[in-house]
């Protein structure tokens, strides 16, 4: 089958290669498409996101890349939309990864996937200590920002176990993650399974865990394999396991984004 890597990030936000170097490495593996999907503008922290300067920039690159690569590989305008930015134009944008980084308390805004220790520090200091807390917040959060912001795709759904501070086998998380995803199913349909954790060497799965993807699956969602690269040399990082793992949830398709569609394409045996 031919992959299709929608969420990737360069120098324009907090990855380490340009657009081009994304795009070729992508069109090298043989991809039907790839999005560039940098970090939307968070202006209460600078450290990931493109500055709002730089996005006349940004859209230029990708329309010369679009023509440039027009033979070899479909290339998308795309945005990492976090949950507390706004935009003045979503029509310059082929598609919206929809996530929250943040869990904001009163002023404020505190990550979700920094660091462990700062994810810690917020459950023991703003949280009574609760994982379950934490994670109460997080999911209210997406679930408010993804009917506000009505994004085409929910990217990294169940971020905050990324440290491995929260249980996945509780019940109770996993009727908290069951019940925010279906909710969110209602406007956003579409899944991302994100490898990044994995080659960051954070996890051995990828978002979202199996129990979520069998949820998802029950209930009429659909999935799109994406690595989350920060770099070319993952572009479409680990993609046969989470196509195993798909397999595993009783997936027999995955949404591709072609011709400016996303399409369902049948998992090949």
């Amino acid at each position: 089958m031919q992959y299709s890597d929608l969420h990737t990030h360069t120098v324009f936000s907090d990855g380490v290669h340009t657009m081009e170097d994304m795009v070729r490495a992508a069109a090298e593996r043989g991809f039907a498409s790839v999005g560039i999907s940098d970090h939307s503008y968070t202006p209460f922290d600078l450290r990931y996101c493109i500055r709002n300067e730089r996005l006349p920039d940004y859209h230029a690159e990708l329309r010369r890349l679009k023509r440039a690569y027009a033979d070899r590989i479909e290339v998308y305008a795309g945005l990492e939309y976090d949950g507390y930015s706004e935009l003045e134009d979503r029509q310059l944008y082929d598609y919206l990864i929809g996530d929250c980084h943040y869990i904001r308390v009163g002023e404020h805004y505190f990550s979700v996937d920094h660091a462990a220790d700062e994810q810690k520090r917020t459950i023991d200091e703003w949280f009574g200590g609760d994982p379950l807390a934490y994670c109460r917040a997080y999911f209210d959060t997406v679930v408010e920002c993804t009917y506000r912001h009505r994004p085409d795709v929910l990217g990294h759904f169940d971020l905050p176990v990324k440290f491995g501070l929260v249980n996945e086998e509780d019940p109770a998380y996993r009727r908290m993650a069951a019940d925010a995803l279906l909710a969110c199913l209602e406007v956003t349909p579409i899944v991302e399974l994100n490898t990044g954790a994995m080659a960051r060497g954070l996890r051995n799965t990828p978002y979202p865990h199996l129990f979520l993807l069998r949820e998802l699956l029950s209930h009429g969602g659909r999935i799109l394999l994406s690595s989350d690269a920060h770099c070319r040399e993952n572009v479409g990082f680990r993609f046969a396991d989470g196509v195993a793992l798909l397999r595993e949830a009783g997936f027999r398709g995955t949404a591709v984004l072609r011709r400016g569609v996303f399409e369902d394409v049948e998992i090949e045996a």
